[in-house]
């Protein structure tokens, strides 16, 4: 195409395949560069209102520097408990859970193929974004470093958070059904089951339960 500029005639076709080829060149070098560099996740570890987590795990492991596997159990370790103890006795459950198999624990934890809440994850909360300490936690359990000082446990539970809950289905039992079981419930149905009930030192608001 002929353009006129102050009585000259320019062409701006001869350009057009310059442009396209800086385009292209753009265009292969990010797809180079994403295929050779993995991508880290920059979103939150935090669930959206239907408590999962949007961020890709794999991305926030890799994030994190370290594997899915630990970093998925140190987000549990750090959902369910508050203290060194408590994180190590919540994992060493989970490690007795998988029997010692690291590429389970992620199926485990999380079903949804998502960190996110126990309401989505029947098993465990992995809601929270596990800090440095936490992960080395959870590194030592998957390494073999942590003996099984909760006596063969693949479950826990806490009391006094049930019996509140359970006060909410009391008060309201259309809105809150899943809260329909007390405490003293809930130990009634385990022990059925064949659950033997371990109570961890160090550990006070925390029931543990083993089936062997």
């Amino acid at each position: 195409m002929m353009v006129y500029h102050g009585g000259m005639k320019t062409s701006r076709v001869r350009y057009l395949p310059l442009a396209a080829g800086a385009a292209g060149a753009v265009a292969a070098s990010l797809l180079l560069r994403r295929l050779l560099s993995p991508d880290v996740e920059t979103r939150l570890h935090v669930p959206g209102p239907d408590g999962l987590v949007d961020a890709s795990p794999a991305g926030l492991a890799r994030a994190a520097g370290t594997s899915l596997p630990v970093y998925a159990l140190a987000s549990a370790m750090q959902s369910e408990e508050n203290t060194d103890r408590g994180r190590l006795a919540v994992g060493r459950a989970v490690w007795n859970k998988v029997r010692g198999r690291a590429d389970k624990i992620f199926t485990v934890l999380c079903p949804t193929g998502r960190f996110g809440r126990q309401t989505v994850n029947p098993y465990a909360a992995t809601s929270a974004s596990p800090t440095a300490r936490t992960l080395g936690l959870a590194q030592a359990i998957v390494d073999g470093r942590v003996p099984d000082f909760v006596e063969g446990a693949v479950q826990w539970d806490a009391p006094a958070a049930q019996d509140r809950n359970h006060l909410l289905y009391l008060a309201d039992p259309v809105r809150y059904p899943k809260y329909r079981m007390s405490s003293a419930d809930i130990t009634a149905r385990r022990i059925a089951g064949g659950a033997r009930e371990i109570r961890v030192p160090g550990v006070p608001n925390t029931r543990f339960w083993s089936y062997t």
